[in-house]
């Protein structure tokens, strides 16, 4: 797994931001952005999303939204490599 931040506090006041390249079968693990909003932007391959046990497929070019406190995990089910970014705004 690689990832990389784009921009966060302090740069940004209420917005953190990232890349993230998965290979095939690999996951980011489950876990839970309390307080915080989730987009996920799929810039190439597929993901598999999983949220609180539902999976949901989301493709190249397509887009999530995650509501707060939401366990999820995004996992590379595919033969070739994900790779998106994800925006999570912050509440104060």
């Amino acid at each position: 797994m690689y990832s990389e931040s784009l921009f966060k506090p302090p740069v940004t006041s209420n917005i953190k931001a990232g890349k993230v390249v998965l290979s095939p079968n690999e996951e980011v693990g489950e876990h839970v952005t309390e307080k915080r909003e989730e987009i996920l932007v799929i810039l190439r391959g597929t993901a598999t999303l999983v949220i609180d046990g539902k999976s949901t497929e989301i493709k190249e070019g397509e887009l999530y939204y995650i509501n707060e406190g939401l366990n999820h995990n995004v996992i590379n089910t595919q033969q070739e490599e994900l790779e998106y970014v994800y925006i999570v705004g912050m509440h104060n």
